[in-house]
């Protein structure tokens, strides 16, 4: 399959180019190809299920940090993390010690 244009596959993330320098930088989601020349970046649509869930989670709240480490577990576990973080603050369930 084609690789995209930075432009293209921010559209269809729904990240913005600026994103996905900074995820970049910080190691959130590398563009598949980064031109020699021209420092253009491509992506693999094979990428767009992981940048559309780094913006589901930023949508919801969850900082930067805590998506890196949500994208190192394995699948359960990151559903249930993600799932605590989009409850609202009135929906959260705090134990009493």
């Amino acid at each position: 399959m084609e690789l995209m244009t930075s432009g293209a596959f921010a559209r269809a993330s729904g990240l913005s180019r600026k994103a996905l320098r900074l995820y970049d930088e910080l190691g959130l989601l590398y563009p598949a190809r980064v031109d020699p020349v021209t420092q253009y970046r491509f992506y693999d649509p094979a990428q767009l299920e992981q940048a559309r869930l780094v913006a589901w989670l930023r949508r919801v709240g969850m900082p930067l940090a805590a998506i890196r480490a949500v994208s190192t577990l394995p699948p359960s576990r990151a559903a249930a993390t993600a799932a605590e973080c989009s409850e609202s603050p009135s929906e959260r369930v705090v134990p009493i010690n």
